[in-house]
């Protein structure tokens, strides 16, 4: 499955309280939905271009505009940063899935007919765990069901993961 773990408004905020295994993730599984938004947008077919879950909720929410598009390029562009930092990696090391999104044709992305004006919020893949405000669905979902991969290298625990966590179950939450 792919996602993009949108765990507050502000996008570097968000990336920086990505977990260890989720910096790298995302920037693997978020390239895949930037190559395959624009190809399902009339972007031409490459073979070095990821194609995948064109039916994913994320993928389609990308595809929709290119202000939604262009905000999870900032994602993935700030979880590129996050990979570079949590393990390292100097200004010189690209990550293969970062030098993907890098080698499309801007001019052929902004000729795009892209289906809808302006941004909207991203969808919740977030399972059962939901809620009015996409940010508090996948604190609630972070804070719940990916509490195996809590490990943040050089980075703090994020502030709210304790008010988010509900042993009880998705349905015993207030959000």
């Amino acid at each position: 499955m792919v996602n993009a773990f949108w765990l507050d408004r502000d996008t570097e905020r968000a990336v920086r309280w990505l977990v260890d295994r989720h910096v790298t993730s995302s920037v693997f599984e978020c390239a895949m939905v930037l190559t395959t938004a624009v190809q399902l947008n009339g972007y031409p077919e490459d073979d070095e271009l990821y194609f995948t879950h064109p039916d994913h909720p994320l993928t389609r929410w990308a595809a929709a505009s290119r202000s939604n598009w262009e905000r999870l390029r900032e994602y993935t562009r700030l979880a590129h940063e996050e990979w570079r930092y949590r393990w390292d990696h100097g200004p010189e090391r690209v990550h293969k899935s970062w030098e993907t999104v890098l080698s499309l044709d801007g001019d052929a992305v902004d000729a795009l007919a892209w289906p809808e004006e302006g941004r909207s919020d991203p969808p919740q893949v977030t399972g059962e765990w939901r809620a009015e405000d996409y940010v508090d669905a996948y604190r609630l979902y972070y804070a719940n069901e990916k509490r195996s991969l809590f490990e943040w290298s050089g980075r703090e625990r994020p502030p709210w993961l304790d008010e988010y966590a509900f042993p009880e179950g998705p349905e015993s939450h207030p959000f």
